[in-house]
């Protein structure tokens, strides 16, 4: 954790400005709490504000970004990106929504192998309104961005050759930021595991329907 110090510092000190909405973060920190993880990697963590949080609760972070935002963050690209060591818990927000569909069950698939256990994504909710709204007149970069179903993104996990273990909605306050229409929360999430069979990760991708199994919460 020493080459993040740096970082969770600059943070903490309001160095950075923060993008998460607050009520997110700890909606987020929560539930990352409740998995019983020790050890976390987040992909594309840019400014490092969701670890910070997991560090204050005793769990040992990581983090790579293409264009970190502060000291301590290891620049690299997911697609290249290779470390011996595992984490119980490798998860992500705001990363796959600006990757083509096509390629997003190949970015999980790579998630799942620096992970002993969980992978958790975050992406933007296609039912929060206000959010959509607003994709739809803005000008910003983020207008070209991708949205989803709870459903379409447990499809992209399992065609990643993951097993949806639950998903949901969170970031209520959040779509309040897009406008005052009635919505949905901003995002959908989907937490997945590892199968018992670690090989089949690396098979093809495999069309299938979303698992009745899996359980669906509409906020953490």
């Amino acid at each position: 954790m020493d080459a993040l110090d740096g970082c969770l510092k600059q943070i903490k000190e309001g160095e950075v400005k923060m993008f998460n909405e607050e009520n997110f973060v700890k909606e987020f920190t929560d539930f990352v709490k409740s998995l019983d993880v020790s050890t976390a990697m987040e992909i594309g963590c840019q400014s490092g504000e969701l670890l910070s949080p997991l560090f204050d609760a005793g769990i040992e972070t990581s983090g790579i970004d293409i264009y970190p935002k502060i000291d301590g963050v290891v620049q690299a690209d997911i697609r290249e990106f290779k470390d011996k060591k595992k984490y119980d818990l490798v998860f992500s927000s705001g990363l796959l929504e600006h990757f083509p569909i096509e390629e997003i069950p190949d970015i999980i698939k790579k998630m799942a192998t620096l992970s002993k256990n969980y992978v958790l994504n975050y992406v933007p909710n296609s039912g929060c309104i206000a959010y959509m709204n607003n994709k739809a007149t803005t000008s910003a970069e983020w207008k070209d961005e991708l949205a989803f179903t709870i459903d379409e993104l447990e499809k992209l996990h399992k065609d990643a050759g993951l097993e949806v273990v639950k998903s949901g909605m969170t970031g209520g306050e959040w779509a309040k930021k897009f406008g005052n229409e009635p919505s949905e929360p901003y995002l959908v999430w989907v937490l997945a595991k590892k199968p018992t069979n670690e090989k089949s990760v690396d098979k093809k991708p495999v069309n299938e329907k979303p698992s009745k199994k899996s359980k669906k919460t509409k906020e953490v």
